[in-house]
């Protein structure tokens, strides 16, 4: 099989549940076999699209920082994908593709929980997990 071949059998592989109403915790996700790189992928979502949600209620220094951590995660992810046989730029779009649509769905949560009254952050299961997921994976902390 071709590079080719299989950079389109990658992408064309099922990524974890994205509707907003079925996106299970990273931990879930992770244990159920999602591959290493959709972690990076995963909490580059979660900080660019909390980040955004927030808008000017964080510094523009706060806002650099959430940019640097959200192109190291993407990064990372990519050079999973590469390592897991994906040419470069296929790695490339398809994690960028992938935070679009996980930062859509973190998106949709927090919309809902607003909506319903709720915080958009704290009562939010989803998010508590996935905050200290992704912490401990930019802290290197189990």
């Amino acid at each position: 099989m071709t590079i080719r071949a299989l950079t389109l059998l990658a992408l064309l592989m099922p990524l974890p549940a994205l509707a907003q109403d079925e996106m299970q915790p990273l931990r879930v996700e992770v244990g159920d076999g999602a591959p290493m790189s959709y972690i990076g992928t995963r909490c580059a979502a979660f900080y660019a699209s909390s980040a955004a949600y927030l808008g000017d209620q964080i510094s523009e220094d706060m806002q650099d920082q959430v940019n640097n951590i959200v192109a190291l995660l993407m990064m990372t992810a990519a050079d999973a994908m590469e390592q897991e046989g994906m040419e470069p730029d296929a790695a490339r779009d398809a994690v960028v593709s992938e935070v679009e649509a996980l930062s859509d769905a973190y998106r949709q949560r927090f919309d809902a929980n607003a909506e319903a009254g709720r915080n958009a952050f704290s009562d939010d299961p989803v998010y508590l997990a996935d905050n200290g997921d992704c912490t401990a994976v930019m802290t290197g902390e189990d």
